[in-house]
């Protein structure tokens, strides 16, 4: 048994449902049989009780019988534990965790898997800076150095061809979305080369990135 966690479980889960008696007879139990690798224990609460906590009246004075009893009931009816039998020697209990209690643990919320090739990149906001994140702050084309304010999304494949996916976008200074205008990726890329823009070691590079782009190589940081 995790002890870290059974102390995060009862503290955030299960004591917040409980009174503090039934807290302070609950982890006594606890102490006494599940933190010793015990299913059951027998406890003897007229003697018990004095051990568990100090009443709420008087100072000092240790629960009455009648309340250790009676909070005894009510942490079996919350399902905290199982009064087995009462034998000549106390109650034989069983105690749950936490984590064995119906209700108590919260379910994890359900993972909805999201469709990256069904986002829009080109207008949901957040959306758009996920790519200029991809491209590492540079423009796609030029490599030049963009920011959140001087940057533009554009469509590899211009318009009303092309799509608003992650496959067709990309970040872009706006001197070069202006240049490109409706020529294809690949020949606007071979013109920033001819004009001295690219030297050729970026030129391939530039071409091969294009490559994985269109093949969904590139993914933005989504996940």
């Amino acid at each position: 048994m995790d002890i870290r966690e059974f102390f995060i479980q009862f503290q955030d889960y299960l004591a917040p449902k409980l009174d503090v008696y039934e807290q302070a007879i609950y982890l006594y139990i606890f102490r006494h049989s599940r933190l010793l690798g015990l299913d059951e224990v027998t406890v003897a609460f007229r003697s018990a009780r004095v051990r568990m906590a100090c009443g709420t009246g008087a100072k000092g004075i240790p629960m009455a019988d009648v309340t250790a009893y009676t909070k005894l009931s009510s942490l079996q009816e919350k399902g905290c534990l199982e009064i087995v039998r009462t034998t000549h020697t106390g109650q034989l209990l069983r105690l749950r965790l936490p984590s064995e209690i119906t209700g108590v643990i919260p379910s994890a919320p359900a993972v909805v898997e999201t469709d990256l090739e069904a986002i829009d990149f080109f207008n949901v906001p957040e959306n758009r800076i996920l790519l200029l994140k991809r491209e590492n702050y540079r423009c796609f084309y030029t490599l030049k150095k963009l920011d959140e304010s001087n940057f533009v999304v554009e469509h590899v494949v211009s318009r009303p061809t092309g799509n608003n996916s992650y496959r067709n976008l990309v970040a872009a200074s706006r001197e070069a979305n202006n240049k490109k205008g409706a020529t294809s990726a690949e020949d606007f890329l071979r013109r920033l080369f001819r004009d001295g823009l690219l030297n050729e070691e970026e030129f391939k590079d530039r071409l091969h990135h294009l490559e994985l782009l269109k093949a969904g190589e590139l993914k933005p940081p989504v996940f």
